[in-house]
């Protein structure tokens, strides 16, 4: 043993250490260089993963009748609304959103008409002649007589009416932040500056804002926070400072990376310097509380080095190899995005040990150990709490276990009470102003939230024969009725336009044809509609079709029980061997991605469990200890499920992943432990002794990287985005019972 630490003692020179620090500053500038092309990836469609059938049903849907969340929807307000002059600017508005370069349609109740058939022609008659006050009372109610125009383009209650734009499809983030300026400056100079908007191009503008801006606050919230907590544990301007320095370098070498690799910085990877800055400070603070000690002790300054490799070298490798399985854990999600989350965060951790174990030595090597020893003398507070603390736990340690034994059965029966579901803005607060007017617009229209329905006609049929669409027309009535769309459009909406135009516009005939001589009469003169508009509803060939529309966000849960009760009804009551039903579109995917990502996130951290257990296994050689070393770790993440069942907080990605990260950090506390413990006891310790050297040693460096770590999620807590703290909030819960535990 003692051979080792002399090899490692005479590696530790004053040469070896300037020629270790020329060499990672100038890996830090090759990376430094690298950042110059580092570029930001906003593309949320890669959160669906790639290996999903019904995302290529949902691809190939899109390819055929368009994009269905490349739209922005804006309202106009007004008292009254029916007026000549509000009217006109509405048209005047949605005059200049069609002259806009990135628009592909706009739809307005301004510029609405419908074909009506005369023995004079085809004539197009409008729903609005706003240029005369005098016809518009006879418009508005001829409007709210008619639920096609009614539910789509006008509020409930008659104060507001949409105007939609479509936008071209799969716009990169540059272009849709340039015709949302443009759509913006033509609101302003017609009068309606004001006006609420919903829809991807301005959602996508505003989480984004969002997060840049949260990223760049709370990574230098954090730093400060950190720095002062180095200050109070170190009480030195060196103790500070070093510390930040070489988790900042391994933070500018894991961006680096991802830029020399061609890997953007997208979403979730954003938060990797906050999360690394947080987390690698763990293996600095081990190394600097050893080292400190032995110089406390008078050991001299390379032996006390080396003392520090030999005590906490592989202890912490072991933490770094941990913490980094907790993170790699998501790669096996199907979302490609966790998934390099997961691979760079894991590798930032190792790259974080790498520089803590070859950086901060040569620094201390350099550096006169008196500078970092506090500039006052008066002792550390942990100094006189941690023996007395050290005594109780071992005076309660019986009811300790029972008490952590008897809330994991609390929390694990709370548990059960989980559920999985999600809400398309629930990152948000309430406060925020996109999420109040996302709110309005539900209140107010019935609901945002895409519905998409693929029709498909069977081999043989064609969407147009009149037994296909009343099939459909089943399915549209009860969607209509009971699953709570509005502003459904479809096959059926059509072919009841088309029957009314050819029966002089009377309402009476907004129905279905009677016979199919006559449907395929008038499934001929469907082209009246112009082939823009019919194309984005049956193909060409007549053999697949939409029911498309919105509705509420009652979230994913009570949609997964709705898209149950309408594959029940479809199954019980559509005639079978005309056309197939399959539901599709952007919102439904997330649904589901949400309940499969759970579950595969509770695997992954299952599987970091298991990892963690062969590597404990491994490096204690007994069973016993592994247990030791696990059972502390997962009690606190069943608390933390149970009080999400408590609660009522729902499962989903945003908490899932919760519980693989805190698994990988905790680990850290209870590694440390065990490894000092069984040092301690190879050195011919007593067992009570090395316990309580354990418990006040490795306790102080354990307490105050906690603490350190607590405070920076607590931190991100304040977030405005409530995933990002909801999972801070929970992320450091484990931080609770590691130390008690493998004490009592």
């Amino acid at each position: 043993m003692e051979s080792r630490i002399q090899r490692i003692e005479r590696l530790l020179t004053r040469r070896n250490a300037w020629a270790a620090i020329a060499a990672i500053l100038l890996i830090s500038s090759g990376f430094a260089f690298a950042l110059r092309a580092v570029r930001v990836d906003y593309d949320f469609e890669k959160f669906f993963p790639s290996d999903d059938p019904e995302l290529d049903r949902y691809l190939a849907f899109r390819e055929r009748f368009g994009f269905d969340n490349d739209f922005l929807l804006i309202a106009i307000e007004g008292q009254p609304l029916f007026s000549s002059e509000l009217l006109t600017r509405a048209d005047s508005l949605a005059s200049r959103l069609e002259r806009l370069p990135l628009v592909l349609k706009v739809l307005s109740p301004t510029r609405l008409s419908e074909p009506v058939l005369t023995p004079l022609g085809v004539f197009e008659r409008p729903y609005l002649r706003f240029s005369e006050d005098s016809l518009l009372p006879i418009d508005s109610a001829r409007i709210w007589a008619d639920p096609r125009v009614r539910d789509f383009f006008f509020s409930k209650d008659g104060r507001a009416m949409l105007v939609a734009l479509n936008a071209e499809p799969a716009l990169s983030k540059l272009k849709c932040d340039s015709l949302l300026s443009d759509v913006r400056q033509a609101l302003a100079e017609t009068g309606f500056p004001d006006a609420r908007m919903v829809g991807r191009i301005v959602g996508q503008d505003h989480y984004i804002t969002v997060m840049v801006k949260e990223t760049l606050f709370f990574l230098a919230a954090s730093i400060a926070l950190l720095a002062v907590f180095l200050w109070v544990g170190f009480r030195s301007v060196r103790g500070m400072w070093m510390p930040i320095a070489v988790v900042g370098l391994a933070i500018l070498w894991q961006v680096g990376l991802m830029t020399m690799l061609g890997k953007p910085l997208g979403i979730l990877t954003m938060l990797l310097p906050t999360i690394l800055f947080v987390v690698g400070m763990s293996d600095v603070v081990h190394i600097l509380e050893c080292y400190l000690d032995e110089i406390r002790r008078g050991v001299p300054r390379t032996r006390a080095i080396a003392l520090t490799y030999h005590e906490v070298g592989l202890p912490t490798f072991l933490t770094a190899v941990t913490s980094g399985i907790g993170f790699a854990t998501l790669g096996t999600a199907s979302i490609p995005p966790l998934q390099e989350f997961g691979l760079y965060t894991a590798m930032g951790v190792l790259m974080c040990f790498a520089l803590a174990f070859v950086m901060l030595p040569a620094l201390l090597v350099i550096t006169d150990p008196m500078k970092l020893l506090p500039l006052a003398t008066k002792p550390s507070p942990w100094d006189k709490r941690l023996p007395g603390l050290f005594r109780w736990t071992i005076r309660h340690r019986r009811r300790i276990l029972i008490g952590f034994l008897a809330l994991g059965v609390i929390s694990a029966g709370a548990a059960s009470r989980i559920k999985v579901n999600n809400y398309l803005l629930e990152d948000l607060p309430d406060s925020d102003p996109l999420k109040n007017g996302f709110l309005w617009f539900e209140e107010a229209f019935g609901g945002v939230r895409p519905f998409e329905m693929e029709i498909e006609a069977e081999k043989g049929r064609s969407i147009w024969e009149l037994e296909s669409l009343r099939a459909i027309e089943q399915v549209q009535d009860h969607i209509d009725a009971d699953y709570g769309v509005d502003g459904i459009s479809s096959p059926v909406t059509v072919m009841r336009s088309l029957n009314k135009a050819f029966n002089g516009g009377n309402a009476a005939y907004y129905r279905l044809p009677d016979d199919s001589a006559e449907c395929a009469r008038l499934a001929k003169r469907a082209r009246l509609l112009g082939k823009q508009l019919l194309g984005a509803i049956v193909t060409d060939d007549g053999t697949r079709a939409r029911i498309s529309g919105r509705m509420v966000d009652e979230g994913g849960l009570v949609h997964a029980g709705k898209n149950a009760a309408l594959d029940a009804f479809i199954a019980a009551e559509v005639p079978p061997g005309i056309v197939r039903f399959h539901q599709t579109g952007m919102a439904f995917l997330i649904d589901r991605n949400n309940a499969t990502l759970s579950a595969q996130l509770m695997r992954g951290m299952a599987l970091a469990v298991g990892l963690t257990a062969l590597i404990m296994l491994w490096f204690f050689r007994d069973w016993r200890m592994v247990l030791v070393s696990l059972l502390p770790n997962l009690l606190p993440l069943i608390f933390i499920a149970g009080v999400m069942g408590a609660l009522g907080i729902d499962l989903k990605v945003g908490t899932a992943i919760i519980f693989s990260i805190a698994f990988g950090i905790a680990e850290d506390d209870t590694i440390h432990m065990l490894a000092s413990l069984r040092q301690n006891l190879r050195e011919g310790r007593s067992p009570a002794f090395a316990l309580r050297r354990t418990y006040i040693r490795t306790g102080k460096a354990v307490t105050v990287t906690n603490l350190m770590l607590l405070s920076g999620f607590l931190l991100l807590g304040l977030s405005g985005s409530r995933a990002s703290a909801t999972r801070a909030s929970w992320s450091r819960a484990p931080w609770l019972s590691p130390s008690w535990l493998n004490c009592c």
